[in-house]
């Protein structure tokens, strides 16, 4: 419990004690666990104060001993007037109306009694107390990678709207037809569901404060920066695309070149979504590191499947006239290779910098 404690604290989550033993009991049990000093006031005390003033005094109080069950409804109720988020524990009958008015009611499940199971939101069949903040600490990790797939679907679909639409309306021939989007739909929908959700969780997730209910998913700073990785990605799509096109329009608009210009902006699309699923994967760490790179491999089997269905849809013939595309030079790919490293790894320096703030920040203090 020591410990799960310390990871409370650094994750700003603030622990109180409501019990019905003596307040002697109560500190000493505290104490042991290493809960930081505060006040105690007892169920005699609380009768004493009106609603306000038990609300006042919860900001320096975090032991309350000698308690009835009422006492632990009022607590409660007392916290959420404050605009908390409360999580409220217990395992017997008198604990059930408050385990119930909580936003989060934990019943233990192996010495809990069945009201109390019943009335909670989670039933713990351990009864440690470090489950709870293991659980605390896997939501984060969920809503954080909840928000990169979001973040990544509204990259990757910034190129791919924009460069259905400008083509026609400059006068050039259509980029990508139906069967591009939906192919590139295929392999954006299982990176979302099956890489991002396997991320592990950022090294400081439990150091950063609870965010606030009221706080979008989409949050101006995660807009911003899908807007502006989606947008390099659009011009290392089209600009290529356009100068190649509107080059063989000025020479007779033959097909086949069209198609060649067609495949590499596509394979750059590709690759670029590729790459910034790497760049994604941390707000933190580079994609460079050994933690990075050591840890689960489904991206890089992910991406082994993509690059073998570009092979078949850029080199098969039969291939090439379902998907409109042409063969590509060596020259080619390697010039679609480099776009898409300079549209997407770019952000890589982008954290490098984040990561020296912080350090120096951390450093003056």
């Amino acid at each position: 419990v020591p410990a799960a404690v310390k990871d409370c604290i650094r994750a700003g989550i603030r622990i109180v004690v409501i019990t019905g033993d003596n307040s002697i009991t109560a500190r000493s049990i505290a104490d042991s666990i290493g809960l930081p000093p505060g006040g105690i006031l007892s169920g005699d005390e609380l009768d004493q104060m009106t609603d306000d003033e038990l609300t006042g005094k919860l900001g320096d109080t975090n032991i309350f001993a000698r308690v009835l069950p009422a006492h632990k409804m009022r607590i409660v109720k007392a916290f959420k007037a404050r605009g908390e988020v409360v999580a409220m524990t217990g395992d017997g009958v008198n604990d059930a109306p408050a385990l119930k008015y909580a936003d989060i009611g934990i019943a233990m499940g192996k010495r809990g009694t069945q009201v109390a199971r019943e009335a909670a939101d989670m039933v713990l069949l351990d009864d440690n107390f470090s489950t709870i903040v293991e659980s605390v600490r896997d939501g984060r990790r969920i809503y954080d990678n909840i928000r990169k797939a979001v973040g990544y679907v509204l990259v990757v679909h910034i190129p791919i709207a924009f460069a259905a639409l400008i083509g026609p309306l400059m006068g050039l021939p259509a980029l990508l037809m139906p069967i591009h989007v939906v192919l590139l739909e295929l392999i954006i929908d299982p990176t979302c569901s099956i890489i991002f959700e396997r991320q592990p969780a950022e090294h400081n997730i439990m150091n950063r404060p609870p965010r606030r209910i009221t706080d979008p998913l989409m949050t101006p700073g995660l807009i911003g920066k899908s807007l502006v990785q989606g947008l390099a990605i659009l011009a290392a799509v089209f600009i290529p695309y356009a100068l190649l096109a509107a080059n063989h329009s000025s020479h007779g608009g033959m097909e086949l070149p069209v198609r060649e210009a067609r495949t590499v902006a596509l394979l750059v699309l590709v690759l670029s979504n590729m790459f910034i699923v790497f760049v994604n994967r941390s707000n933190e760490k580079s994609i460079f590191s050994r933690a990075a790179t050591h840890g689960d491999k489904t991206a890089i089997y992910v991406s082994l499947m993509v690059l073998a269905a570009l092979a078949v849809i850029i080199y098969l013939p039969a291939a090439d006239q379902i998907v409109m595309t042409a063969p590509l030079s060596l020259a080619q790919v390697g010039m679609a290779v480099g776009l898409s490293l300079a549209a997407t790894l770019w952000w890589e320096l982008v954290k490098a910098g984040k990561m020296l703030t912080s350090h120096l920040k951390k450093a003056k203090e």
